[in-house]
């Protein structure tokens, strides 16, 4: 189980409208369609589905996909965007994915929208790669991608005492308001490490007010980690891009993407 037991994605039925309105960019889809252009119709494996923002174009263009997620509300919210001629063609497991165990006998593992931004450690980021190794077929590749940091935790991550709004905040459809907040309490700069108080108040359009707090950690993976965890699980990157719109992966870059195959 992760060291962040408490899923923020579950807190309340609205966060997954909220996740919505927010994670709406499809560029990330784009040139995930652009890689696998040329094969057949793939058998796919998300962890970290949510609600299905990358599982569902897939979808619809004619692979198999089973998505993985610990917050059921994520789920419940893919599900009721999935067709009919679809749904036979999606699995939805309600799981941690950082437990291991996944299915296996895939063409592709997709591990996207920053998903490593949730774990708490590397050793959590690193069993995920070890899973996506072993869910795959030989010659099956795995797409990942996150933002880009290298060195020690930037400057913007280590502001203990300041506390911020955060997600998820704002108003859901039946008028439920939403408020988030974050403070950092701790970081180790050279481990990348930082450590939150996350809050979250709810407040149903009765007047009723529902108030949740629980601590997060995050490390915000580098690419020397990466590359290394990677070669140790038997991958070889075959692409490394520094945006969505596949430019070339540079120093500079504001994304690390991988697209590695796992060999035979």
């Amino acid at each position: 189980m992760s060291q962040n037991d408490v899923n923020m994605y579950d807190v309340n039925e609205c966060v997954a409208q909220l996740y919505d309105q927010i994670e709406n960019h499809t560029t990330d889809v784009r040139l995930l369609r652009e890689l696998i252009a040329n094969g057949g119709p793939l058998r796919i494996l998300e962890p970290f589905c949510g609600t299905g923002r990358i599982l569902i174009p897939l979808v619809e263009d004619g692979h198999t996909l089973v998505g993985i997620d610990q917050a059921g509300a994520m789920l419940r919210r893919a599900d009721d965007k999935l067709t009919a001629q679809n749904r036979d063609r999606v699995t939805l497991l309600e799981a941690d994915a950082t437990a291991g165990g996944w299915p296996t006998g895939f063409d592709l593992v997709v591990l996207g929208g920053n998903c490593f931004y949730e774990l708490a450690t590397p050793d959590e980021q690193e069993a995920c790669i070890a899973a996506a190794a072993a869910s795959l077929l030989p010659g099956g590749h795995l797409f990942l991608d996150n933002d880009h940091m290298e060195g020690e935790l930037a400057e913007s991550w280590r502001r203990p005492g300041v506390s911020i709004g955060s997600f998820p905040t704002g108003t859901c459809q039946d008028g439920t308001r939403l408020e988030g907040r974050m403070e950092t309490i701790w970081y180790d700069a050279p481990r990348r490490l930082a450590r939150f108080r996350r809050g979250l108040t709810v407040t149903f359009p009765d007047g009723h007010v529902v108030d949740r707090e629980w601590m997060q950690q995050k490390h915000p993976v580098s690419v020397v980690e990466i590359r290394g965890w990677l070669a140790r699980h038997g991958f070889v990157i075959e692409q490394m891009f520094g945006d969505h719109a596949g430019n070339p992966y540079t120093d500079q870059s504001s994304r690390a993407t991988f697209w590695a195959r796992k060999q035979s």
